[in-house]
């Protein structure tokens, strides 16, 4: 059973709610930046400062938060199949046109590949990935979990932006 538990108290007090689900806005659930702690149960979770999975992130496996200090949650989203065997194919062209890369592991640089600042789109991605606008894993950043497949990054506003990306690793999320 792959599940998120919100408490509106640290220490698992007050209200709580269950989800199973993505919910791109927790003001559905009356819990928009009101959780302060968490249990996780199942597959890792990704967590967001803002609705509609935008702002900061943090990736939570399993286990039990008794308190999040200065973090707010506006939206969640399960990494469906785990960060197990992560990958990811990019394109250079939107509606996965033109040439392609598929990865496996993290790349601090796509120069080497003649892809920086040329990706358009991707999809086949398990696991989860953070990509960057800037090489060795610096700049703005997004994530992007399993089952995703984004056609035109111009609708996000990553049109030719990214030039290094990485895989969650398991051992990497926050316990």
């Amino acid at each position: 059973m792959n599940t998120l538990q919100l408490f509106q108290f640290p220490d698992f007090k007050g209200d709580s709610v269950s989800i199973k689900e993505d919910i791109a806005d927790l003001g559905t659930v009356g819990f928009l930046n009101k959780p302060k702690s968490l249990k996780v149960t199942g597959e890792p979770w990704v967590v967001f400062s803002g609705t509609n999975y935008t702002g900061d992130f943090r990736v939570l496996k399993e286990g039990n938060y008794n308190s999040i200090p200065g973090f707010e949650i506006g939206s969640v989203r399960r990494v469906k199949g785990g960060l197990h065997n992560p990958t990811i194919t990019l394109y250079q062209r939107i509606h996965y046109g033109g040439k392609s890369i598929d990865l496996d592991r993290p790349t601090d640089s796509l120069r080497p590949y003649k892809f920086d600042s040329k990706v358009s789109s991707h999809k086949y991605v398990s696991g989860a990935w953070i990509l960057y606008d800037g090489e060795f894993y610096t700049g703005k950043q997004i994530i992007t979990l399993a089952g995703d497949e984004i056609p035109d990054y111009r609708e996000i506003g990553w049109n030719n932006e990214v030039s290094s990306l990485k895989p969650v690793l398991a051992y990497e999320v926050y316990k």
